[in-house]
């Protein structure tokens, strides 16, 4: 199961991490070309602000719809239905094109009070800016429909290779017309942001390109499929994409916290400090620049590898197993969380000051800010772990409720996180919301799935990671007494010899201790038949929670022909039983309630 897991992850991680590197690696000669450190600042803040709502309006038009059609075209693919699945995709793609021209009409009517309300100086030109974001949000839902076609054949390599190609032209087209416009023809920076904006329609443009090429050369396959396919159902379609969208919509909700936050902190932060704390302008625009436009482009490759191996837990989780197997790709998918994520971001918090000099300015509050937010991003990947996981076991009403109280204490947080640390104000208040409902949902899945000695390894990984860390948080400091690198080349090299030498010992030290071939699936776990015995027949003493499946499961068992062969295949009661879970559940919203909050 966790080699499965493991392959799984392969393209999901080499598309969304690698286009997620390649989106900050670009940010060194394009900060370098755009001239001084004042007309840096107010780029990195134009392009944020017009970036983050541009990336909620495309999470919300189109993450989850994907998805739903994925796992419908599987679904039927299963039962020798492909005729079903391309009807499916058909409609889905007449969906997708109406919300991208949707989305886009109402991003370009939106886009001067979203500049208005932004930490930015100029609202006009930030107004342009916004809007040149448009041509991508219309082209971009139906090309994910695409991704969620193939994702539905079980073919994922070319969802990981267009996304790929998606950044790689981006980033292609912003480096050139940036040097042709400020180098070549001495020109102003804030058209260079306008033109780096627009990137996100070319490189759309190129990942379609690719999309429709791998589907052309599996045409035969696919033409092989549609004949030996039963015939089409009669369906009725907008039945069927009704459905969908009801499914849909928990992770589009889900998928899009973590913008729906940032774009909190866009809208809130020059209010407060400006109309409150009577900050100067241009202050507040470039601690936003610190605190939340340049961080995110960090964080955000921290939070690909959780969001990679979640999303490849997903069908994992969504089949019909025993208590114990969910409990197991619970298990081994929070240890392999912690393996790679509480290492990755706490060192680069380590050299915020290093990271922070490579990619922008040598600065000490920016670096300050960016360690915080480095370690705060622990809190945001867990979070989008365990709601993708709740969610995948047919928890969405859950997941929704427990967000919803995330957005309150967030909401509430904000202004008095602001007014009594600044820049940091914002990124505690996420830290804090966020924290607690993902503790909420860890505690749920640990008294209900995750049996004892399920994660027994978790304590080791910590324990070795809080030794590691110390030793080198201990190096840093005594290096950083006698020298300080203040060059990019300089803290590139420092990096790379403090990071090397934290990666070879922590390799050695999992590989000595057998944890290494357990994490990462190159190695048998080593339980005794006694063990599996015991979490076998471990009774969850907190069972609060059921899903529409296990309902429908429970009902089944209590009819005569179908009675189980055994005292060890029959359902484990829960403790309380809500007035919901007494009647047939149709939907996500009807789920029985947990008492968690």
């Amino acid at each position: 199961m966790k080699k499965k897991l493991l392959s799984g992850s392969f393209w999901m991680m080499m598309g969304s991490i690698l286009s997620r590197v390649l989106g900050i690696i670009y940010l060194i000669p394009w900060l370098m070309m755009m001239g001084s450190l004042e007309q840096r600042n107010a780029a990195q803040a134009i392009f944020n602000s017009a970036y983050t709502p541009y990336a909620l309006f495309l999470v919300l038009s189109q993450s989850g719809f994907p998805s739903s059609i994925a796992r419908q075209i599987a679904e039927y693919n299963s039962e020798n239905k492909f005729r079903n699945s391309l009807r499916v995709f058909k409609y889905g793609m007449i969906v997708m094109i109406g919300m991208g021209l949707i989305s886009g009409i109402i991003f370009w009517v939106a886009a001067p009070w979203i500049a208005a309300t932004s930490p930015v100086v100029s609202i006009q030109a930030t107004t342009v800016t916004i809007r040149c974001c448009v041509p991508a949000l219309v082209i971009l839902p139906p090309m994910s429909l695409i991704r969620g076609f193939f994702q539905g054949n079980q073919d994922m390599q070319p969802y990981g290779i267009s996304q790929l190609w998606e950044q790689l032209m981006r980033v292609i087209f912003i480096i050139a017309t940036t040097f042709a416009i400020m180098e070549v023809f001495h020109g102003s920076f804030l058209k260079a942001v306008n033109y780096s904006t627009f990137a996100a329609f070319v490189g759309a443009v190129f990942s379609l390109l690719y999309l429709t090429y791998h589907g052309f050369k599996k045409r035969n396959e696919y033409k092989e499929m549609y004949e030996q396919s039963l015939p089409a159902d009669n369906n009725h379609i907008p039945s069927i994409f009704k459905a969908i969208i009801h499914d849909a919509i928990p992770f589009v909700v889900i998928g899009s916290a973590i913008t729906i936050f940032q774009f909190v902190d866009q809208m809130t932060f020059k209010t407060i400090a400006v109309g409150m704390m009577d900050m100067p302008l241009k202050t507040a625009r470039d601690l936003f620049t610190y605190f939340s436009a340049n961080p995110n482009k960090i964080t955000a490759v921290v939070i690909s590898l959780t969001t990679a191996i979640s999303e490849t837990s997903l069908p994992l989780l969504a089949q019909k197993q025993s208590r114990k197997e969910t409990g197991t790709v619970l298990s081994q998918n929070i240890e392999l969380n912690l393996a790679c994520l509480i290492p990755a971001s706490i060192l680069l918090s380590i050299l915020a000051w290093e990271v922070n000099g490579i990619f922008f300015d040598f600065q000490k509050i920016g670096a300050q800010l960016m360690s915080f937010a480095l370690i705060n991003s622990i809190i945001l990947a867990l979070f989008m772990n365990f709601f993708t996981a709740v969610q995948s076991m047919g928890y969405q009403r859950y997941a929704i409720k427990k967000f919803g109280v995330g957005v309150i204490l967030k909401l509430a947080l904000q202004t008095p996180a602001i007014y009594f640390f600044g820049a940091f104000g914002p990124t505690l208040a996420t830290s804090i919301a966020f924290g607690l409902v993902t503790l909420d949902v860890y505690l749920m899945l640990r008294r209900n799935y995750i049996q004892k000695g399920q994660l027994r390894y978790a304590g080791k990984i910590l324990k070795i990671n809080v030794v590691l860390l110390a030793i080198t948080f201990v190096i840093n400091k005594l290096i950083k007494i006698f020298f300080v690198p203040e060059s990019k080349v300089t803290a590139f090299i420092y990096c790379a010899v403090l990071a090397g030498g934290f990666g070879l010992a922590y390799l050695a030290i999992l590989k000595k201790t057998g944890l290494l071939g357990v994490i990462f699936g190159t190695a048998e776990e080593n339980t005794s038949p006694a063990e599996d015995e015991a979490i076998l027949l471990e009774t969850a003493t907190d069972y609060e929670i059921q899903n529409d499946d296990q309902l429908v499961d429970q009902s089944i068992l209590t009819d005569s022909s179908h009675e189980p062969k055994s005292s060890l295949e029959k359902p484990i009661p829960p403790r309380k039983q809500t007035k919901s879970a007494k009647k047939k559940v149709s939907s996500w919203w009807n789920k029985p309630k947990g008492k968690h909050f």
